[in-house]
């Protein structure tokens, strides 16, 4: 689910892409407050390029994810809340997760239902499992559990990383943490591709 995003948004794409070490599950504040500036600082035709957008609540949402990626969850929030549909609660379900508030981001999960994202998405975190298989022998379990579905299971995660908080080996945090990034990143392409079709 690639995109060819507008020169804004893939350089801001580019700058969150580097970013070492992963963003945490449960960040403390911004990752970069210039960046976060940066972003609140445009409207949405500034962020396309001038691209047509389409649809305005898909653009909105590539706004939201874009902060929610820089760890600027009050901020994304202010605008995830007001965005209506099932990516908007979607990215909303993501911010209480990383907030943390489990119980309110399963609510949002719940309104958001079965995304068009979860195939791709269970492919990419198999994908990551077995890149990592020679390093962490604790993820057997999480692989097992997601072969036995046949989507991903937005519930299960915010389970995994409720569980992360009680000092898990650091290979499956980080394995969350990459997890949670291409979540990020496939939600922000469905927006992308969302807002200019």
């Amino acid at each position: 689910m690639g995109s060819e995003y507008s020169s804004t948004i893939a350089a801001i794409v580019q700058e969150l892409e580097a970013r070492r070490p992963l963003p945490p599950l449960v960040p403390q504040n911004d990752w970069n407050s210039d960046l976060t500036n940066r972003i609140q600082g445009v409207s949405v035709d500034e962020l396309f390029d001038g691209q047509a957008v389409k649809d305005d609540t898909f653009g909105v949402s590539v706004k939201s994810g874009l902060l929610l990626w820089n760890d600027a969850l009050d901020v994304s929030h202010k605008i995830s809340q007001k965005i209506e549909g099932q990516t908007g609660s979607y990215w909303h379900g993501i911010m209480h997760r990383r907030e943390p508030d489990y119980s309110n981001a399963k609510y949002w999960f719940r309104r958001a239902g079965a995304h068009a994202i979860f195939p791709a998405l269970r492919e990419q975190v198999l994908a990551l499992i077995e890149e990592r298989s020679n390093h962490a022998s604790g993820l057997a379990d999480y692989a097992s559990a997601i072969q036995q579905k046949t989507d991903w299971d937005a519930f299960q995660f915010v389970d995994w990383c409720q569980d992360a908080a009680r000092a898990l080996d650091e290979n499956v945090v980080e394995f969350l943490k990459a997890t949670q990034v291409e979540e990020i990143k496939l939600l922000l392409a469905y927006s992308y591709q969302r807002a200019i079709a």
